[in-house]
This record gives structure tokens, C-alpha cells and sequence, in this order.
């Protein structure tokens, strides 16, 4: 199996323990993620060897975000040392009835002082089968775009597969200038996770009621998707709660044929990550070139597994997420 090639900002992530709002003198923890950076570690777990192509500041703190890296796998070989900061994340965590709250601190981060004539594409794309990225760094700004499309362009070049997941945040790009932005660089892809926030056609501008939708309407919004972008798949995510506060977690994807995953529960200890876990499991099943239904329920047994695991990432093996879809969550002795 080839390399993934994930391009992607190093991100730091804050939060209060105990369910505490930010506040002076409260205790917190810290994590160290980005959604490509998680991708990259579960793909790690499960054998799959990565590459990651981002930047850091030259301080002590890029040092042991470079350090954290390695211990993972990564290959850092196309890691720049530019900059001035890594960004950061506050999250406070929900409980009950107080939903979890976001603040961004990732203003001009390292990631945006990437230059695309200091690449060497041979080195870059060296044993590299597939490319992903997410709309998160899309939406970082006009200089990270500059560079991206370039990095893009030259996958397409090679003839290397691109998968693209939409990860809207809408703290850090408006609606509409997501659906512009996001649509454009969707043309590259080859492979897409979510519905939104893209254009079907020139006059969608309205987020897809994924709430209230059906299947018939998934499968005929994936459908429009499919062929308005040429993606050889699509895929999307279903995630709901039960009356005992489990998480249900089923998918569709769209290729040759329509399909879903079956459907796993499980109480949450963290669900940051777990979309991350998702992607995870379905690039990694989609190079070892199983059947749709396979991708599927292993990227599901694979963001379910996350849920269980505290952090931003997870690296578990494969045997341990198959297990989900065996039923077998006993003691193991």
C-alpha cells in the first residue's frame, strides 16, 4: 500500500477539565490534532504509512509538535520550518443541556507561510498514492489556497487520486463564500466526504436539510454531487443520539452503487475526532480496493471506535476496529 499525503495545519486544542467553562485559573488539558494531522495518525494505526505536508515555527513549541509527529510514523520530510505560531483551540465541553462551545485562535499560522517554489515535487510525491485534504485548510485563507491549488494541480499531473472532506466551520468561513471557495477546489477531488457546503449547480446557495432529509433525498443530493464533480465516490455520515445519550453512527456512499454501512452504538467518551476516525478508515479500505459496503462499515466501526478514546486522534489497529463489527467488546484475557 502507497503513502497518504495529507496537507493540513498543525492545531493545538485546549479544554477545561471536568466540563468547565474557559475561565481564570481553571484547569485545562492540551492536544495536539488538526483534522489532517488525526487522519493521518489513525491511518498510521492501521498500517497505512503517511506523509504530511504542512509548516511550524522554528521555537520549541514547533519542536515538539515535530517530535509528536514522528512519534506517530509521520513522515515529516515535507514539514516546513516557517512562521510565527501554531494555531490554537479553545473548547469548552457541553454537558447536558450546555452545548460545547469553539474559539479559534489560528490567525496567521504558520500554514500561510508556506512557500510553493520551495517544494520539491519529486521528494514530495515520492511513493504517494493518494492525497487528501480537508475544506478546514481551504478555509485558512487566500495564501494557503495560492499554494494548495498548485500542490493539487501537480496530483492531477501525476495522476494520483485526491479526496477532499468538506468540514465546514463556519467560525471560519461564511456560507457563501464556503460554497464558492469549497466548489472550486471540490473539482480536484476524487473522492468526497460530506454534502456541504458545495454547489450542485450555479444556484445553490442554501445548506442541504441534512436533518430532515431521507434517504431518497441523500441519495439523490450525492447523486447530483457525483456528477456535477466527476468524484468516483462520495460519502456521508449519519450521527444521532438515543434516549440513553449513545451515539448511533451509520453511512451512505455513493460510487458504482448506493450503499450503507451498517449501524454501530456506543456511549461517548470524545467525539472530537471521530469524523477524522471516519475518513480514516474509508481512504484506508479504499486503497486495499475493497467493496463499497467493506469501505463503509469499517470507516464506520472506525469513527465509532474514536468516540471511546479521549483526544483528538486515535491510532489503534485494525484488529481492534474489525472487532466492532464482530460484536466482540468483552474482556479480552
Amino acid at each position: 500500500m502507497k503513502k497518504v499525503l495529507l496537507i493540513g495545519e498543525p492545531l493545538i486544542r485546549i479544554t477545561p477539565t471536568n466540563y468547565q467553562e474557559l475561565t481564570d485559573g481553571v484547569e485545562s488539558r492540551v492536544f495536539f490534532g488538526g483534522s489532517e494531522i488525526n487522519v493521518a495518525c489513525n491511518l498510521q494505526g492501521f498500517g497505512c504509512e503517511t506523509k504530511l505536508l504542512t509548516a511550524l515555527p522554528q521555537d520549541s513549541l514547533g519542536d515538539r509538535f515535530l517530535d509528536f509527529l514522528d512519534g506517530k510514523g509521520i513522515d515529516t520530510s515535507s514539514v516546513q520550518r516557517k512562521g510565527e505560531r501554531v494555531g490554537v483551540y479553545y473548547m469548552e465541553a457541553g454537558f447536558g443541556c450546555r452545548s460545547s462551545q469553539v474559539y479559534y485562535d489560528r490567525g496567521q499560522s504558520s500554514l500561510e507561510a508556506i512557500q510553493v517554489d520551495h517544494f520539491d515535487m519529486e521528494q514530495l510525491f515520492l511513493e504517494v498514492g493518494l492525497v487528501h485534504f480537508s475544506g478546514i485548510t481551504v478555509a485558512i485563507g487566500s495564501a494557503v489556497r495560492a499554494w494548495l491549488v498548485q500542490v493539487l494541480k501537480e496530483a492531477k499531473r501525476r495522476k494520483i487520486p485526491i479526496s477532499m472532506d468538506l468540514n465546514w466551520r463556519s467560525k471560519m468561513i461564511g456560507l457563501r463564500d464556503a460554497k464558492k471557495v469549497f466548489s472550486q477546489f471540490a473539482t480536484y477531488a476524487d473522492y468526497c466526504f460530506g454534502l456541504e457546503p458545495i454547489m450542485a449547480n450555479e444556484k445553490d446557495w442554501e445548506l442541504f436539510e441534512r436533518d430532515t432529509a431521507t434517504v431518497h433525498t441523500i441519495r439523490e443530493r450525492m447523486q447530483t454531487l457525483k456528477e456535477a464533480y466527476k468524484f468516483q465516490a462520495i460519502f456521508h455520515t449519519i450521527r444521532q443520539t438515543d434516549e440513553l445519550g449513545r451515539n448511533l453512527y451509520k453511512a451512505y456512499g455513493l460510487a458504482d452503487e448506493f450503499c450503507c454501512s451498517q449501524e454501530l452504538k456506543t456511549q461517548v467518551l470524545q467525539r472530537v475526532g471521530s469524523g477524522d476516525a471516519f475518513v480514516a478508515g474509508a481512504l484506508y479500505k479504499l486503497l486495499e480496493g475493497t467493496s463499497l459496503k467493506a469501505i463503509l462499515d469499517f470507516a464506520v466501526a472506525s469513527g465509532t471506535y474514536k468516540c471511546s478514546i479521549e483526544g483528538d486522534h486515535m491510532r489503534q489497529s485494525l484488529r481492534k476496529v474489525e472487532s466492532l463489527l464482530e460484536g466482540k467488546n468483552d474482556i479480552i484475557r
